[in-house]
């Protein structure tokens, strides 16, 4: 039997797997085990942002898939709380979702999930895919893959009140 979740539940839920995925000493240990170069402390911010676009745009395709439009909506007017949380200023948020974020959703729209590691490598290292390295790519696509399921998975075991 499915767990019924209010908006505000849902909302929270959905928050709670953006946080459990974008946590900053997962993201550096994805980096070290994909080969991510992380030369200085500007790159490190860069992975971050790129990470939780990627993890925050996942979470709202898998809402946007299971979830009633009022959760999506509520889920996204969560965002700017959820940056300063994470220590963006208003202005590095706005640029956050103008940027970084809608990057993200775009393919996602489209229903093209596959394209996210494309967008990653882009973003942050320049590169076209068939120009990256393999192992990055390899892991980077891997884990994201795994992201996608396991949101999709996670609320897939829940049913939404509207009310």
């Amino acid at each position: 039997m499915k767990r019924r979740l209010s908006v505000a539940e849902a909302v929270r839920a959905a928050s709670i797997l953006y946080e459990l995925n974008s946590r900053p000493e997962g993201v550096l240990a994805l980096a070290r085990q994909a080969d991510l170069s992380l030369a200085d402390a500007g790159a490190e911010k860069a992975l971050l942002r790129e990470w939780r676009a990627f993890v925050h745009a996942a979470v709202l395709y898998g809402l946007m898939a299971q979830a009633p439009n009022i959760v999506v909506v509520e889920y996204l007017r969560a965002t700017q709380d959820m940056l300063r949380r994470e220590g963006y200023s208003p202005r590095e948020a706005e640029s956050f979702v103008d940027g970084a974020f809608r990057a993200y959703v775009e393919p996602l729209l489209r229903e093209q999930p596959k394209e996210c590691p494309a967008v990653f490598f882009r973003r942050l290292h320049g590169q076209e895919l068939p120009d990256a390295p393999p192992r990055p790519v390899a892991v980077v696509s891997g884990v994201m893959a795994m992201i996608f399921a396991a949101v999709l998975d996670k609320l897939e075991h829940y049913e939404f009140a509207v009310d």
